[in-house]
């Protein structure tokens, strides 16, 4: 009968060095992609919010374009009508301040106003917020702007604060001249 001689096992294996490294490398690959997966939620809600805001001002500048002439430069038909609805796409905007200006842009003479230096232009302005969801006037009505002016100046302007705290601001103008649906 023959012996054989028992073959050793080999015992090769990791130290506790090297997997205390390789557990290292593992928690900052995790963190890693943790702070890159937030970033990139942080960018989507950004740009849900810059283009929910572009979509409202579309909206209320369709509205402008559907009124007449005489009803644009109408302050209580303005408040009325614009400032009193909501629009679809307001709702992803957080702290939301909208400003509607309506503006004299050329007179019936065929000039452009140049009013003196630091005075503000013949308009109408209202604001709505959260403290005043159906606007509220930011200047005296001017009822005259419509027959006093051959284009009117319509201004939009949201500003809201961002989901990363930062202050957004989007606005829109279009002027509007006599001849639009109706006078």
């Amino acid at each position: 009968m023959q012996f054989r001689p028992i073959k050793r096992l080999n015992t090769n294996a990791f130290t506790f060095a090297e997997v205390a490294v390789a557990m290292g490398i593992a928690v900052l690959f995790g963190v890693a992609a943790f702070s890159t997966n937030q970033r990139l939620l942080v960018a989507l809600k950004s740009q849900r919010e810059s283009t929910a805001a572009t979509m409202m001002l579309q909206e209320r500048m369709e509205k402008f374009r559907g009124f007449t002439y005489t009803n644009i430069g109408d302050p209580t038909y303005v408040s009325t009508n614009v400032l009193g609805n909501t629009t679809t796409s307001e709702g992803a905007l957080p702290n939301l301040t909208e400003t509607i200006t309506v503006g004299g842009y050329m007179d019936t003479a065929g000039a452009t106003p140049s009013p003196s230096p630091g005075a503000t232009p013949p308009q109408n302005s209202w604001t709505r917020n959260s403290a005043h969801p159906t606007g509220t006037p930011v200047t005296t009505p001017i009822t005259t702007l419509a027959t006093g002016y051959d284009l009117l100046k319509v201004k939009i302007n949201l500003q809201w604060t961002s989901t990363d705290g930062r202050s957004r601001t989007r606005e829109l103008s279009s002027i509007f001249g006599k001849g639009n649906i109706g006078q």
